[in-house]
């Protein structure tokens, strides 16, 4: 019988072998830049078009933000806490990591109030997404190193290791709970891809046509299935964080993701309509927040 880490490598040949169809769809791209900004990132986007983000002003301070019916608010935490957004879900509530002098910390920022969230026994907790049923997603890092995914339901947490992976992280799952997406690592050539975990706990590893030493991320995921990330042509695993491409997996096949004119492309968010959000680096090195929308 073959163990998980078998079908996954067992699924990245099956993928060399037979080159993933391509979407045509077209994307209507949009700057997402807070004024007096001097560079941004979008980081998601919920159902009603809101989007959450991070961004630098002129004086060289950080700042998370909230665009919402075209105007951009600062948002400011309780107690000055030092955080950092990285997700919300169509209620406004917002999850992302907080830090201070005792490390790294999920937390959720609902109704004014701040939660600090720590994995039971983890030295390092970062929460990365939140469904619209309150489900929370991220990861964890134990007292020994090691690194494994994590859902938040109803006040529990649930652990997520795929076998044979140096390294599980979860950055997204559907208002069920169940169908997930994120990133793993295995262990056999320190290969990494984006995932998604169906209802059934069955897991396809997602490389966009092109991909030459897997190195796939997955950030997002709505209510269709679909699936946005980011990935990176690279020859070995020392090549993993050179310029990316955006991607939308969608029934099957792939959109690639790159704003005119842009040298690295990262998507962080996508909502139910197909609109994702990410940030894209000029030619003259600026990192400017987008959002791209389906064309009709």
């Amino acid at each position: 019988m073959k163990t998980i880490a078998a079908k996954l490598l067992a699924s990245v040949l099956f993928a060399l072998l037979l080159s993933p169809a391509l979407f045509a769809t077209d994307y209507r791209y949009t700057k997402i830049d807070p004024p007096s900004a001097t560079s941004a990132v979008a980081r998601g986007i919920n159902a009603r078009g809101d989007i959450l983000g991070d961004y630098v002003d002129a004086d060289g301070v950080d700042h998370d933000f909230l665009f919402h019916k075209g105007i951009y608010t600062n948002i400011d935490y309780p107690g000055g806490a030092g955080a950092s957004a990285r997700a919300l879900n169509a209620r406004g509530d917002i999850v992302g990591v907080l830090s201070d002098d005792k490390g790294n910390h999920g937390f959720l920022l609902s109704d004014g109030k701040l939660t600090k969230l720590d994995y039971p026994g983890a030295v390092d907790t970062r929460a990365f997404g939140i469904n619209n049923s309150g489900d929370i997603t991220g990861q964890y890092t134990t007292k020994f190193g090691a690194v494994f995914g994590f859902i938040l339901k109803q006040g529990k947490y649930y652990k997520l290791r795929l076998q044979g992976s140096s390294l599980t992280s979860l950055h997204g799952a559907e208002d069920n709970g169940r169908v997930m997406t994120g990133d793993v690592m295995l262990t056999a050539d320190s290969s990494l891809h984006a995932f998604l975990q169906g209802k059934s706990g069955d897991v396809q590893l997602l490389d966009p046509p092109g991909t030459i030493f897997p190195c796939s991320r997955g950030r997002g995921i709505n209510e269709g299935g679909d699936v946005a990330g980011a990935f990176t042509i690279a020859n070995t695993a020392d090549e993993c964080g050179g310029p990316a491409h955006g991607f939308v997996f969608h029934q099957g096949a792939y959109d690639i993701i790159d704003p005119p004119g842009s040298t690295d492309t990262f998507v962080f968010g996508i909502n139910d309509d197909g609109a994702v959000v990410g940030a894209e680096t000029g030619k003259n090195g600026v990192v400017h927040g987008f959002r791209a929308t389906p064309k009709e």
